[in-house]
């Protein structure tokens, strides 16, 4: 199975104005939440991890809300050599 880190801007009423899936996929899901916490350290004046959401999120200078989400790719690595 690989993941996929997704990157989600929120708006000041909490809506979701963007996502944007990242590059590359990882194979290890403590790879991608490594990955989540350092985009969201280097994104923000300020960031934290959201335990009810599973994901850590950053506020930048410009008041923008960003969230960084790990999800598993259904299906992925699943082509065998016949």
């Amino acid at each position: 199975m690989l993941f996929e880190l997704v990157q989600i801007e929120v708006d000041q009423s909490g809506d979701v104005v963007a996502m944007t899936p990242t590059q590359p996929l990882f194979e290890l899901a403590q790879d991608a939440l490594a990955m989540a916490e350092f985009s969201a350290a280097r994104c923000g004046i300020d960031y934290g991890y959201d335990a009810d959401r599973d994901c850590w999120w950053a506020k930048s200078a410009d008041e923008r809300t960003l969230m960084f989400l790990v999800r598993p790719i259904v299906g992925a690595g699943l082509d065998h050599a016949a």
